[in-house]
Order: C-alpha cells, then sequence, then structure tokens
C-alpha cells in the first residue's frame, strides 16, 4: 500500500507540473487541430481536420465554429487584420489545392481551387492585403500581388545543393517587406531554409541539418530560428545571428521527437512541443544552447499540433480531438516567477542611416501579433505617407521609406500597434 501511494504522488506530482503552464478550455470540435493565429488580443483562429475553422473575439474565452463550406482538411491559416483572412486545404488527389478567403472575419468563404491540382501548396503567408506567398510539399514558392487572385512562380536558387531545392517547404516568414525565409526539407535526407531578399522574387537555398524543419521565425533582425527533426534523432535547430547569411546547426539529440512549431513567450523563452513524444521542449536563453533545453510534459495525452504566443501571458496549444490549451498566465516564466519582468509591447529602432538622402530604413520589434500603422509626418503634423497599415506577427520588422519625392528637412515616423504609439524624428538632407 505504501508503495502504491508513492507511486501515486509521482505520478500525481507529473500530472500537476504538466497542468499548471496550460489549462484546457472548452472546444466546439472533436477534429484533429493543426494551426492558430491571432491578429490583437481578441481576435483569433484556429483550423483543422473535416474544415473546421475556430474563431475567438473574447481572447478564447469563447470558440465559435465556422462555416468554410469545406469538409477537407485545413492546413493553415493566415489573416492580415480583424477581417481579412485565408485558410488553404488539400484534398490531394481528389480535390487538389482550395484556397478559402474571407473578408468579413470568417462569416463567409470564398472558394478558389488552384489550377494545377497535381501539386501541392500547405503554406500560406500575406505581407498585406495585396501581396502574399504560397509554399507546401510542391516545393514551388508561388507569390501573388493581388490579394491571391493570380499567383505565379518565383525564383529558386539551384546552385547550392543543386537536386534538393524543390523539397518540402513547411513553413514561411518574413521580417521586412524585402526579407524572407522558408524552411522544410525531407526525412532522413535534409533539412533547409531558403531566403529572399528582393521581396519574395529570388531565393536562395542552404542545406543544413539532417532532418526537415518545420517552423522559422525572427527574435530579431539578427536572429532567426527554425526548428525541426524526426523520431529517430530528437529535436533539431538552425539558427543564424546575422540575419540569415550564416547558419548554425544545433541538434538537441537528448529530446526525441521533432519541434512542430515555436512558441516564443519572450525572446529568451522558445516552447516547442515534439508532436506524439508527450511532451513539449523548452528553453530559457534564445534557444542557443542544446543543453539548455528540458523537457515539460504536455497537459494532455495526444499529440501537440502547434504552439504560439499573441502577449508573454496570452498563449495557445493546439491538439488532437479538438483539444485547446491556454497557457497559465497567473504563472509567467518556465521557472514559475511571478515577479519576471515582460518586455515591452514593442521597440521601435532610430532610423538607418540618419541624416537620410534619400532612402532610410526604421526597424521594430513585437512581442505579440498585431495590427501595425506606420505613417510618416511633416512639422506640421500632417501625414504625408504611409508606410504600413496591417497586421505584423510578433518578432522583428523593419520597413523602408524613399523620400525622393519630399523636399529636405525634419519628418517624423509614427508606429501605433495597439494601444502603444511611439515616433521618432528622422532629418532628409538633399
Amino acid at each position: 500500500m505504501k508503495r502504491f501511494l508513492i507511486i501515486l504522488l509521482v505520478l500525481t506530482g507529473v500530472t500537476l507540473y504538466a497542468q499548471q503552464y496550460w489549462l484546457q478550455v472548452s472546444s466546439p470540435t472533436n477534429q484533429k487541430l493543426k494551426r492558430g493565429m491571432f491578429v490583437d488580443s481578441l481576435n483569433g483562429w484556429i483550423a483543422g481536420d473535416s474544415g473546421v475553422i475556430l474563431h475567438t473575439s473574447n481572447s478564447g474565452n469563447n470558440w465559435v465554429l465556422q462555416n468554410s463550406g469545406t469538409t477537407d482538411g485545413i492546413d493553415d491559416v493566415f489573416f492580415i487584420n480583424q477581417t481579412t483572412g485565408w485558410v488553404i486545404t488539400n484534398g490531394y488527389l481528389f480535390n487538389g489545392t482550395i484556397i478559402l478567403k474571407t473578408t468579413n472575419a470568417g462569416l463567409n468563404w470564398t472558394s478558389a481551387r488552384f489550377e494545377d491540382s497535381t501539386v501541392v501548396y500547405n503554406q500560406i503567408y500575406f505581407l498585406n492585403p495585396t501581396t502574399g506567398f504560397l509554399t507546401g510539399y510542391s516545393g514551388y514558392i508561388l507569390k501573388s500581388t493581388n490579394a491571391g487572385l493570380n499567383w505565379f512562380s518565383t525564383t529558386i536558387d539551384t546552385a547550392y545543393c543543386p537536386p534538393l531545392y524543390l523539397f518540402p517547404k513547411h513553413d514561411i516568414y518574413f521580417i521586412n517587406d524585402m526579407t524572407g525565409f522558408a524552411c522544410g526539407g525531407q526525412v532522413d535526407i535534409q533539412g533547409m531554409i531558403w531566403r529572399t531578399t528582393d521581396a519574395g522574387l529570388n531565393w536562395k537555398t542552404y542545406c543544413l541539418a539532417a532532418e526537415p524543419l518545420y517552423e522559422i521565425k525572427a527574435i530579431n533582425q539578427n536572429i532567426i530560428f527554425a526548428t525541426g527533426g524526426d523520431f529517430e534523432y530528437g529535436l533539431a535547430n538552425v539558427y543564424s545571428t546575422n540575419g540569415g547569411v550564416n547558419w548554425i546547426y544545433d541538434p538537441v539529440m537528448k529530446l526525441l521527437g521533432r519541434g512542430q512549431s515555436l512558441g516564443m513567450r519572450t525572446p529568451n523563452e522558445i516552447w516547442v512541443p515534439l508532436d506524439y513524444i508527450d511532451y513539449f521542449a523548452v528553453t530559457t536563453d534564445s534557444g542557443f544552447n542544446a543543453v539548455d533545453w528540458r523537457e515539460v510534459p504536455y497537459p494532455g495525452n495526444e499529440g501537440m499540433n502547434y504552439t504560439f504566443f499573441v502577449t508573454p501571458t496570452l498563449g495557445w496549444s493546439v491538439a488532437d480531438s479538438g483539444r485547446i490549451y491556454k497557457y497559465n498566465s497567473s504563472i509567467i516564466g518556465i521557472a514559475g516567477n511571478n515577479n519576471e519582468p515582460l518586455p515591452e509591447a514593442f521597440t521601435i529602432d532610430q532610423n538607418y542611416p540618419n541624416p537620410f538622402n534619400p532612402e532610410t530604413r526604421i526597424g521594430y520589434t513585437l512581442n505579440r501579433s498585431v495590427i501595425v500603422r506606420i505613417e510618416i509626418l511633416n512639422l506640421l503634423g500632417q501625414t504625408v505617407d504611409v508606410l504600413l497599415n496591417s497586421f505584423q506577427p510578433s518578432g522583428y520588422h523593419s520597413v523602408s521609406w524613399n523620400a525622393s519625392a519630399f523636399p529636405s528637412g525634419v519628418y517624423f515616423c509614427r508606429i501605433t500597434a495597439g494601444s502603444y504609439d511611439k515616433t521618432i524624428k528622422m532629418l532628409l538632407l538633399k
């Protein structure tokens, strides 16, 4: 009896440890959930099998099942603001790739079948309401400049690891309007990253890891991080500290499973679900040290498919059987330290160069996904140019301003994101 009680206490302790970070919330579906995103602290979407799309407008306190009009599995969801978004579905050999779009927050969806049913696209990403990208198992990267009505092929470099450049791509992510990354690869052959510096028209190929990479994000303008791996060799990460020019392969072989996604709670703390291994891999040093990664058990007994954070205290994990888990905001940090300071909502860099003629670049870091407006003001406080007014994911971003059409003088760059409003002073000298 004593031995039974000891075992029970140990098992209960493990369960409590798992549950303290993630709390299950009510879900209107029992279908497998695959991806999710928020455009602000209130409005978010989760998508999954059998055409399931869930929506919340109150920070996830309630989730409502939307009518997608399809029973095909949804692989990805992306919203550019509170009303306009896309999901991508695949019937594979039966229906091909279908893109659904909404302009009223998901109340209604229009359907467009991709013209070539023999190729499979399962990732979609939009920089702004008109410029977007498609990629997936086909290995190609397509671009649209008219809100997804038409798509054209971009150029993928074949000079480096030439036989592999069309391997599957599992994620795509931009840090500004010019620089973006895709990651992917083939199991037991190669993990890869593709980088563009010309708004996605041309992509350079990097062969880096032994196994595929499944998600890529930026911590700031220099530090880019991707995760992946497989069940045989364990978690594998790659990162760059110079904006993606060079990469470091960092396997974490002590942790079995493959990294499914990057839940960046803070620039230092990252949660990576390990698929069906029943553990998160968690680090508190931005993932740079393989020995720092530790295991935190899943709160349930099914595979965790995707983890993401909207703010340091608002995070989500989605799983099989329709299960949704919300980060327990009463515990701040992996060590449970409620006094851990939270980073600011965003930071803005001074434009560079400054003074400038005629072009300058402004960098900024968001610690949550939010709609961002960037405008240029003159000395009278009048708006003379708008550089951005759309949803931006968390992480580092930058925009450039070409002032060729403006006279010399002092200008101000104003950035608003949610309730935050910051302005920097710039000097144009011609």
